[in-house]
């Protein structure tokens, strides 16, 4: 899942000689995504969502929502780090339980994170609540990239359309700025914000510090070129930094919000969240997870937060039917409670 972080800045190692903020710029709007191992098309619908003046976008569900015995598993490495998280039901005979049966869960992608790679958790909530659950592809998938605040309208219209009892809104990384945005526009929200994008140009060279400072080509780039790229995708995009000051945004929330963010996450800087006074939204910072880590679940805390969070009741570590088993690679204790 490296892609995630640099995706960003991938034409960087290409454009990066001539030094060109407008190329550097449309690299940034236009991400490569990344091949991504395994056929998911089968497991998942497409469906084309649009409000009344014909905007709109791409979501993708899952093709069987019924299904009664599930078992999935996902094998990932992030740097030194490897681990195995596995779900499966324990008995086909018993009926599933439907905590959020009638209700949403919207999952926004963060950005140029790949909707393959999503599918797991989207079976996985789906299985353990009852509801619905639909991934909103990345920002930079969109025809126009706008941060993702150009799919406000066309959910809005859908979950108008729709009446669930309740509505989910995952947030990864810049994927938090659609979700917040959704919250403003219905009743009956909870928001779950994973290292949320608080602001496009602190992430924007963040990135570029700690993936490319050292790279040969560097010094061809200076500060000054890479903050008129980010000048050039506001303008591009109509809007403005204001549009994404996800802080201020957040003081004005008055659904359930929960936040889930790292002290070690160097490209989100979680030490601004402390200044968020609104008594609805409720941050977590955890002090060993990187960004990637972050998005990507990877911590059995991290679970047993958001689950608790998702279901309002505690969830204990020890609840597998409901979490599943995640164990470090060489966790040979934990594998074999995996493997039984």
């Amino acid at each position: 899942m490296v892609m995630i972080l640099k995706g960003l800045t991938i034409g960087l190692l290409f454009i990066g000689l001539s030094g060109c903020a407008s190329i550097i710029a449309n690299e940034i709007t236009n991400a490569k995504y990344p091949y991504v191992a395994g056929d998911v098309s089968d497991l998942t619908v497409e469906k084309r969502i649009c409000d009344s003046n014909h905007n709109c976008i791409k979501t993708i569900g899952l093709a069987n929502t019924e299904a009664t015995h599930v078992s999935l598993s996902f094998d990932f490495k992030i740097n030194e780090n490897r681990k195995v998280w596995s779900y499966q039901t324990q008995n086909d005979n018993i009926e599933n339980v439907k905590p959020l049966a009638n209700q949403l869960i919207l999952i926004f992608a963060g950005y140029s994170q790949p909707a393959e790679i999503l599918y797991i958790h989207q079976q996985w909530l789906q299985h353990i609540t009852g509801a619905d659950v639909i991934v909103i592809p990345s920002a930079d998938n969109s025809d126009k990239f706008q941060f993702g605040l150009n799919y406000t309208s066309p959910l809005v219209a859908e979950i108008k359309r729709s009446q669930p009892t309740k509505v989910h809104l995952v947030g990864f990384s810049m994927g938090a700025l659609a979700a917040q945005a959704i919250e403003q526009e219905i009743d009956d929200a909870r928001l779950y914000l994973f290292a949320p994008m608080t602001d496009f140009e602190y992430s924007t060279k963040a990135i570029y510090e700690t993936q490319y400072k050292n790279k040969f080509y560097a010094k061809f780039i200076s500060p000054e070129i890479l903050g008129d790229a980010i000048k050039i995708v506001y303008e591009k995009s109509g809007t403005t930094s204001r549009d994404t000051d996800l802080l201020v945004k957040l003081d004005r929330v008055s659904s359930p919000t929960f936040i889930y963010s790292s002290s070690a996450d160097k490209v989100t800087d979680s030490s601004v969240l402390k200044s968020v006074q609104n008594k609805n939204v409720d941050v977590n910072i955890y002090k060993d997870l990187n960004h990637i880590e972050m998005v990507a679940l990877f911590s059995q805390d991290l679970l047993v937060e958001f689950v608790s969070n998702l279901l309002d009741r505690p969830v204990s570590k020890s609840e597998v039917t409901t979490l599943g088993v995640l164990c470090d690679f060489d966790d040979n204790d934990c594998l074999n409670e995996l493997q039984n």
